[in-house]
């Protein structure tokens, strides 16, 4: 390959939108990833709550999206936020309109080696890494440039070789990469560079809801600022990327390049990180075998509003509800799979799927539906599309299922317990912590052990009426909102202080 590869198209920065409000506490840029506000999910939810449950803050939401996003946002932000920039992938003009100054230096050339030996590497240290961002920062007039270089392709197919001969305690050897697989790889690493450029809003804090590309920005400008970072993990984005990298069925060399990324991504956004507060202590062990100091977590778990004031049994109709996008973590497969073998044992079970096709993931949607038609599911398995009443319409069931294959701390459950519904849920994240001894937690992808927990939660009422009870019990005392919006609104207090004084 002589030449670097052509690009597609750099990303777009949409103009800020002005403040329609003056809070009088800490400004925090909050660094989104295909979520909020463009997407409906438990993320979007989330940052819904925080940002309307902390009114004295000054929130600015800077989204990242890739194409097949909506382009108009789906939540209202409330009065104390503003967008301050969306970040659109692959999006936009092919040339660059900002000059290109005068002054070279040795990132003109190695840039985009250097972004490789950290990212697809596996222990180079995180310095230069983050000195190459800065430069895209310092320099978004040059990265078109120096990606278009014959240098460059050169310099950064030799680091390849490199990495594929190097040989870590911990890592596999890495595949040979055809052509189209170093130029994807390239042409991605120009993204990353482009990512790094938009330029982000002075603020006392950087709040990323991600470990992967959200935490791009934020690394940057803590680097120039000294602004501190909270990194909230609601997934284990690593452990999602090796998820999708195993069912994807691509060949070797694309799953060794995005799991190696999810990997680069992660490792940096823990390193930069002050203080990282996933949802759920379930995910300590992935972030502590990454690297990161326990004394740096604080499991902040998600809190729900709306919790019934008091314990109603079940209406007793045989309804299983599940509430929750519809892609490949949900497992939809499995859902649809045991609705069969619960309706050979129950046969007047009617089973309702609410929630919105996650973009980007129409083919799996479409597998959803070809699979409902052969398993002759029609009349007793209905999706019903996104829904505003999540709570309503889990009243309005016997029992709630989920059969994800990752999770961090579902609010979906939550609001579950909080109607008094029984659970029955994959073991995945957090789920085992919030449903012990107040639900029932099975195996991903057990059908039959999926399918007889729900026959006997629908065979006896009482039993399920017992859990459902536990459970409200157990969201009242401990996943209420007000207590998820103390926790963050003390944690953000004491990290704006010090952004503060930088």
């Amino acid at each position: 390959m002589a030449a670097p590869p052509a690009f597609v198209a750099p990303l777009h920065l949409n103009s800020p939108q002005q403040s329609r409000s003056a809070p009088c506490g800490p400004s925090v840029l909050l660094l989104t990833e295909g979520t909020y506000p463009f997407a409906i999910g438990g993320v979007s939810t989330w940052c819904d709550i925080l940002l309307s449950g902390l009114p004295d803050v000054s929130w600015k939401v800077m989204p990242i999206t890739a194409p097949g996003h909506a382009m108009k946002p789906l939540f209202e932000l409330p009065s104390n936020a503003q967008i301050a920039g969306h970040i659109q992938l692959w999006n936009g003009s092919m040339q660059s309109t900002i000059p290109r100054p005068a002054r070279r230096s040795s990132m003109d050339v190695d840039l985009p080696a250097i972004l490789a030996r950290f990212l697809i590497g596996w222990s180079e240290s995180e310095r230069r890494f983050t000195d190459a961002l800065v430069w895209c920062r310092r320099n978004p007039g040059r990265i078109l440039r120096v990606f278009r270089s014959g240098r460059s392709w050169r310099s950064f197919l030799r680091q390849l070789d490199r990495i594929r001969i190097e040989n870590a305690d911990g890592a596999g050897r890495p595949p040979q990469l055809d052509s189209v697989e170093a130029a994807t790889l390239y042409q991605t690493l120009y993204w990353i560079a482009r990512t790094a450029a938009e330029p982000t809003p002075k603020v006392n804090l950087l709040h990323v809801t991600a470990a992967g590309w959200a935490a791009i920005p934020a690394i940057v400008h803590k680097a120039l600022y000294d602004t501190p970072i909270l990194l909230t993990e609601h997934g284990v984005y690593l452990r999602e990327s090796y998820l999708a990298a195993t069912r994807s069925g691509r060949p070797e060399g694309e799953r060794f390049v995005s799991t190696r990324l999810a990997r680069g991504l992660a490792r940096a956004a823990y390193a930069a990180a002050d203080v990282i507060s996933p949802v759920t202590g379930a995910h300590i062990a992935w972030e502590t075998t990454m690297g990161v100091p326990a004394e740096k977590i604080r499991v902040i778990h998600n809190g729900i509003d709306g919790i019934a004031s008091s314990f109603d049994p079940a209406p007793g109709i045989r309804r299983v509800v599940s509430v929750g996008r519809v892609d490949p973590l949900k497992d939809v497969h499995t859902m649809l799979r045991t609705t069969a073998e619960v309706l050979k044992r129950v046969p007047n079970a009617e089973f309702r799927y609410y929630g919105p096709v996650t973009d980007g993931e129409q083919a799996y949607a479409a597998s959803c539906h070809e699979l409902h038609a052969r398993l002759g599911l029609d009349g007793r398995f209905r999706f019903m599309g996104a829904t505003r009443e999540p709570e309503k319409v889990m009243r309005e069931s016997d029992v709630v299922l989920m059969t994800s294959i990752s999770e961090g701390m579902p609010l979906g459950i939550l609001e579950a317990m909080g109607q008094g519904r029984p659970v029955i849920a994959t073991g995945v994240g957090g789920v085992s912590e919030v449903l012990r001894g107040c639900g029932v937690v099975t195996r991903p992808g057990d059908v039959h052990g999926i399918a007889m927990a729900v026959t006997t939660l629908l065979n006896n009422p009482s039993l399920a009426d017992e859990l459902g009870a536990r459970g409200h019990k157990r969201a009242r005392e401990r996943f209420s909102r007000s207590a998820c919006i103390d926790q963050y609104g003390g944690l953000i207090a004491e990290l704006a202080e010090q952004g503060l004084a930088a």
